[in-house]
């Protein structure tokens, strides 16, 4: 666990106006961390505002604070706060941009660029853990929403505490959640198992195109854009089919591909604990990044290209555990 400094910790202590911004399609991390950050700097008198590209996955809405977001912005802040964001890129942002007289970057991804004036990165399993320490450094008592909210970060981004990015700090903080309230099974079902009916429909739809390259190493799942739109459109993309090729025995690097509009695809990669396999390198090569074993990015070609490129990646990567 690295130290927060106390630059950036005093900053949010001692200036008033933030505006919070995460990625663009929101996941339970991004929307979490905004939510417990937030909330925390009202507490103790900051005035807080949040950009945040909507709307929100359904399993997201039951936060109060989702009311508060998008509301009216000034033109200029004390801080603009990117969560989740490995490049300023990435983020979902106003236009115009309002000023700001510094970049605070708080960020859990390998790949991210430091692009801040005030930098937290910090391989975790995800921003929310970041957040909660960010919380505690500035003795702030967190409310029940802000604890699902830091509870909803670490456990969609750890797949309900079942990847590699899990440590023994992760569930330290979750003792310490345990403490301000006992029982968090209904969030956990409402977040890992609840689906609506198109969504169920859509899960359908990306099992049922899952083929096997590469010996069975190598799953491809490709949703098409008229599958996406039949179901709801790209909302009702639960972050789980992004896991469903890691779901089968033998494979190693998983690809789920959604299609935004023909021929243009947003890229989800999973690569297999222990293997030595890092996917954010392909990521960043097409503008994208992530984690080791979970990465993104916007593809434009040739799906049988990727998929070539990819086989020579397995094929030329350690499967020494």
């Amino acid at each position: 666990m690295e130290r927060i400094s106390d630059t950036i910790i005093g900053y949010l202590r001692d200036h008033q106006t933030f505006l919070i911004l995460i990625h663009k399609k929101p996941d339970g991390d991004a929307v979490g961390s905004a939510i417990a950050l937030g909330k925390g700097l009202k507490s103790i008198g900051k005035d807080v505002d949040y950009c945040v590209d909507v709307p929100l996955e359904d399993k997201l809405n039951f936060f109060d604070e989702i009311a508060r977001f998008n509301g009216p912005l000034k033109d200029h802040y004390d801080g603009l706060v990117f969560l989740d964001c490995s490049t300023q890129e990435y983020a979902f942002t106003p236009d115009p941009m309002p000023a700001g007289d510094k970049i605070i970057v708080l960020d859990h991804h390998r790949s991210n660029d430091a692009f801040g004036d005030l930098n937290h990165v910090e391989e975790t399993s995800s921003t929310g853990e970041i957040v909660f320490r960010v919380l505690k450094a500035l003795d702030i008592t967190l409310d029940d929403e802000m604890v699902n909210a830091v509870f909803t970060s670490i456990s969609t981004d750890t797949g309900s505490f079942q990847f590699s990015n899990v440590t023994t700090d992760t569930h330290r903080i979750l003792s310490e959640l345990y403490k301000y309230q006992g029982n968090f099974a209904p969030l956990s079902k409402k977040l890992h198992h609840e689906k609506s009916f198109a969504q169920m429909k859509m899960y359908g739809e990306a099992i049922e195109s899952l083929t096997l390259l590469d010996k069975g190493r190598l799953s491809w799942t490709c949703l098409n854009r008229e599958t996406i739109d039949q179901y709801g459109g790209m909302i009702n993309i639960t972050d789980d089919i992004a896991n469903i090729g890691m779901n089968v025995t033998g494979v190693i690097i998983s690809a789920t591909l959604k299609e935004q509009e023909p021929g243009h695809y947003r890229v989800s990669l999973r690569a297999r604990s222990p293997f030595d396999i890092d996917v954010s390198v392909i990521a960043k090569k097409y503008g994208g990044g992530g984690h080791q074993r979970a990465a993104g990015f916007d593809y434009t070609g040739e799906l049988s290209d990727l998929q070539d490129e990819l086989s020579r990646f397995l094929e030329a990567s350690s499967l020494e555990s």
